[in-house]
């Protein structure tokens, strides 16, 4: 599905009804064209190849999914791929990443993603209320997209911060053998996030010392400011990562102690039953005692004789200290 987007100073911003007069519109540099493509049709990528002149490797990158951000200069444009980042849901540790292919020139931008991107439905009717964006240029709207896509990361890295918290919360509770599947989930979803974090603040830094014809040097200001955006998150993203780990010890500490709480306490049990089993055991011999012959009164006697070795079993592990 193709939608596009006409802004002229004199005429303001105007809907294109047909792809058919995006040639005509693209020739008159006093035009700045936003073309935002879902799900690239063979039309579409006709209007790429034939009305937008676009390289065909770039239009390769467009269509089939790139695991990673990048950016590419194709002299007439450049071609970008950043990624939005969202959790399908709050229980969910899983982040979902949604591709934003970019293509940039001198009056120009073209978006295209295979799926309704949240931050390019919010910029459109921003731009629908408020021109602003498209006064500047296309490197400016190029800014917009980018800082909206990088806005989006806030909620994602503050349900992050909220997830480790709680994870903290429950492995100082003593946790279950869930809490690890967590710790794992949670640090593949920081790593996750943290990949595609890496490659944009680079494609950001690019940006913000470019001086080509279709961004202007006072335009890279605004990328400058995005990429501090970007480099306070990897930062954060540094800290979860250490934190997450760290939580990981502390799980492990955890189960460790309480494998030698149980492990003591079996050992005290054993440790008691010792003297019982050997008093039992000298009983059981087929040798006629003495205390055979006393009726009850032996019976009373041997069991006495085992609570005063529980009891002096006790009193030494007390003093000890083992217990």
């Amino acid at each position: 599905m193709l939608q596009a987007f006409c802004f002229n100073k004199e005429t303001g911003l105007k809907k294109i009804e047909s792809p058919k007069h995006l040639g005509r519109l693209l020739k008159n540099s006093r035009n700045l064209l936003w073309v935002d493509i879902i799900n690239p049709s063979e039309d579409d990528i006709d209007v790429m190849v034939d009305t937008f002149k676009f390289h065909q490797l770039s239009i390769e990158d467009a269509i089939f999914p790139q695991n990673q951000p990048k950016i590419d200069d194709y002299e007439d444009y450049l071609f970008l791929v950043v990624h939005e980042l969202n959790y399908p849901s709050r229980q969910a540790l899983e982040v979902n990443t949604r591709e934003l292919n970019i293509f940039i020139g001198k009056n120009f931008v073209l978006t295209s993603h295979e799926e309704p991107l949240a931050s390019i439905s919010k910029l459109i009717q921003r731009c629908r209320n408020n021109s602003h964006a498209l006064h500047q240029g296309s490197g400016f709207l190029l800014h917009s997209i980018i800082d909206t896509v990088v806005d989006g990361y806030f909620p994602v890295i503050e349900q992050l911060e909220q997830r480790v918290e709680e994870l903290e919360d429950q492995v100082l509770a003593g946790g279950d053998k869930t809490v690890l599947e967590r710790i794992v989930d949670l640090r593949k979803g920081v790593l996750t996030i943290r990949n595609f974090i890496l490659p944009q603040r680079k494609i950001l830094g690019i940006l913000g010392r470019a001086g080509t014809s279709f961004i202007r040097r006072s335009t890279s200001a605004y990328f400058r400011d995005v990429y501090d955006h970007v480099v306070r998150i990897s930062d954060l993203l540094d800290t979860y990562r250490d934190v997450i780990s760290s939580t990981m010890d502390a799980y492990v500490s955890v189960v460790s102690l309480r494998t030698n709480e149980i492990m003591k306490t079996l050992t005290i049990i054993a440790t008691i039953m010792m003297p019982l089993t050997a008093i039992t055991s000298f009983y059981g011999m087929n040798v006629t005692m003495p205390e055979f012959g006393w009726g009850w009164k032996g019976y009373a006697f041997v069991i006495g004789l085992m609570l005063s070795a529980i009891s002096g079993m006790l009193i030494y592990l007390k003093r000890k200290k083992w217990i």
